[in-house]
């Protein structure tokens, strides 16, 4: 168990990072400020505009089809489907780069490179190691019952000190891009912002509603969630850590514009409960019992034979290089 609990130290150092999401960011990393234009593709013929095959983005002759979409997705963590959610640019750079690699493969295959005797190699070498891993991890199979509810708890005991939740901020934000040479304007228009929030009839959501340049968190009068202090921008730390709850605060500047921000509440540092972590920590008891069946697999295989080397034809061959 002790194993165990080794490897739960880098799951769950983050716990805090799964539990809140980061909003207050520079612009390359924060929610676009308006939906780009999906990547510009031919429409489909009308043979596969309905299915599960259909095309979701084409370029030339190549094609991305739905279920290969829908395979990327799957494979990403929740924080990255998200992240495409709320900027569809990043699915367009993708999508733009799979289809070039496609464009590429066709090309290659009608100029018969895959017949190449290095290529050939290459390709067996690859399907060798995609049939040990999978036949590897087929006998290394972990029963779907285990590990039990008490197995977890008592991990999940003996791990408290490595499952604290940092002391968290629930924050609203307006945000106001710089473009060009107008940072001057954009720093007295969020200050005037900052006196209509600070005022008795100040209301902070519905000027985030109709004054954010971040079209996400303005839907929701400006709600970025919950964040540890870890999670947020460096220049936003300082601001938030200053701020009592309710309160407004001075406008502060990224690379990427103004930023206001409001405390809504502060919660507590604490411990994180068993049911906030038990997915994760099965997770890891049984990524770690995986390893141990396909260790003692091999061993068993291997384990009892004899190696033999011809130390003659190794040195040759090093000596050949």
């Amino acid at each position: 168990m002790k194993s165990a609990q080794v490897l739960l130290s880098a799951v769950l150092a983050g716990v805090a990072g799964v539990i809140g999401t980061v909003w207050v960011m520079q612009p390359s990393e924060a929610v676009a400020v308006s939906e780009p234009a999906s990547v510009s593709s031919p429409a489909p013929s009308p043979a596969s505009s309905t299915g599960q095959g259909d095309a979701v983005a084409a370029l030339g002759a190549v094609s991305l089809r739905n279920q290969e979409v829908a395979d990327w997705l799957a494979a990403l963590s929740p924080q990255a489907r998200t992240a495409i959610q709320r900027d569809r640019a990043l699915f367009d750079d993708w999508a733009r780069q799979r289809l070039a690699e496609k464009a590429l493969i066709q090309e290659a295959r009608q100029q018969g490179w895959e017949k190449r005797e290095e290529v050939t190699r290459a390709i067996n070498q690859a399907r060798d190691q995609i049939l040990l891993r999978s036949y590897l991890g087929a006998v290394s199979q972990v029963p779907e019952d285990f590990p039990d509810d008490a197995t977890l708890r008592q991990l999940y005991e003996s791990s408290k000190q490595e499952l604290a939740v940092p002391e968290r901020y629930h924050l609203r934000q307006i945000f106001l891009a710089v473009e060009g040479t107008n940072a001057d304007q954009v720093k007295a228009r969020a200050g005037q912002l900052v006196k209509e929030a600070r005022g008795k009839k100040g209301d902070f959501a519905e000027l985030a509603r109709r004054h954010s340049d971040d079209a996400a968190s303005a839907a929701r009068g400006g709600d970025i969630g919950v964040q540890s202090i870890a999670q947020l921008t460096p220049e936003a730390r300082p601001v938030v850590a200053a701020l009592k709850e309710g309160e407004v605060s001075a406008p502060f500047r990224t690379a990427s514009g103004w930023h206001v921000l409001k405390l809504e509440k502060t919660e507590a540092a604490r411990t994180a409960t068993f049911d906030e972590v038990r997915d994760q920590l099965r997770a890891t008891v049984r990524e770690q019992r995986r390893r141990q069946n396909a260790e003692a697999y091999l061993n068993r295989l291997v384990g009892e034979a004899s190696l033999n080397i011809n130390g003659a034809a190794v040195t040759a061959l090093l000596e050949n290089q």
